[in-house]
C-alpha cells in the first residue's frame, strides 16, 4: 500500500481567497466533506462547509461560510446564501478520497492557526467526526510542542527587545522558533523568528532585526506625540 505524504510538495493554499480565480462557487461535482463550527475569536463562531473534489489527478478542498440556519436546507440554497466560498487547498491526488481530504483539511487548519480554529464537527460523510477530532488533536499537540520548544529560545535579542518595548511576544505554535508580538503602535501582530532573530509584519511591509524593530517603535512613538 503506497505511503501517504501529508506534506506533499504539490500542496498549494489560498486560505483567505486572495487569488481571484479561487473566489468562485463550489463546483457541482465537489462532494460534501464535512460541516464544522469555526471560531473567529472575539468576532463569532460560524458554520463552514467543506467540499472535496478529485479531478484530473488533483485533489481540491473548497470552503463555504454558511448562515446558522443553513443546516437542513438543500445544498444550492445553502451556497446561495454563503458569506463567501471558494477553493482553499489543492495538491496531487493520493490514496483514497478520505485520505486526500485528510491531507488538505490538515494543511488548511494548520495554515489558519492563530487566526481561526475549528470548534467541532457537526457532520461529515468524508471527514468524519472521529477523523476531524483526531486531526485537530494531532495539530494541537504539535502546536503545544512548538510552544514549549520556543520558550527555550525566549532570550533571543529581538524577543528581549520586544518585551522591553511592551510588545508582548508569545510563542505562535507554528514552529519551534515562531513568535507573535504586537506591531508597534498598531492593532495587529507581527511575527518574530527566534532562530533567525528577525521580525516581519506583512501588513506594514516592515522587517529586520533588533535595530530595525527599535527604530520602527521609536518612529511610531514620535509620530503619536
Amino acid at each position: 500500500m503506497p505511503t501517504i505524504d501529508f506534506h506533499p510538495a504539490s500542496l498549494e493554499l489560498d486560505v483567505w481567497f486572495k487569488q481571484p480565480e479561487n473566489r468562485v462557487s463550489v463546483p457541482n461535482d465537489a462532494e460534501f466533506a464535512c460541516l464544522q463550527e469555526v471560531n473567529l475569536g472575539a468576532v463569532d463562531v460560524i458554520l463552514e462547509a467543506l467540499f472535496f473534489r478529485r479531478h484530473d489527478g488533483q485533489d481540491e478542498l473548497w470552503a463555504a461560510g454558511l448562515t446558522h440556519d443553513a443546516p437542513g436546507k438543500p445544498r444550492d440554497e445553502q451556497l446561495a446564501c454563503a458569506y463567501q466560498q471558494g477553493r482553499v487547498a489543492w495538491a496531487g491526488s493520493q490514496g483514497s478520497r478520505a485520505a486526500g481530504a485528510d491531507i488538505l483539511f490538515r494543511a488548511l487548519t494548520a495554515a489558519r492557526q492563530g487566526h481561526v480554529w475549528p470548534e467541532g464537527c457537526l457532520e461529515g460523510p468524508l471527514i468524519t467526526e472521529a477523523a476531524h477530532r483526531r486531526i485537530i488533536g494531532e495539530l494541537e499537540a504539535g502546536i503545544e510542542r512548538n510552544r514549549q520548544e520556543a520558550e527555550l529560545q525566549a532570550q533571543a535579542p529581538t524577543l528581549v527587545l520586544a518585551r522591553r518595548l511592551g510588545l508582548r511576544p508569545k510563542p505562535a505554535g507554528q514552529s519551534p522558533s515562531a513568535w507573535y508580538a504586537d506591531c508597534p503602535g498598531k492593532a495587529h501582530r507581527l511575527m518574530i523568528s527566534s532562530s533567525s532573530d528577525q521580525f516581519g509584519c506583512g501588513y506594514c511591509r516592515e522587517k529586520g532585526g533588533p535595530a530595525e524593530l527599535e527604530a520602527l517603535a521609536h518612529q511610531r512613538q514620535e509620530a503619536r506625540s
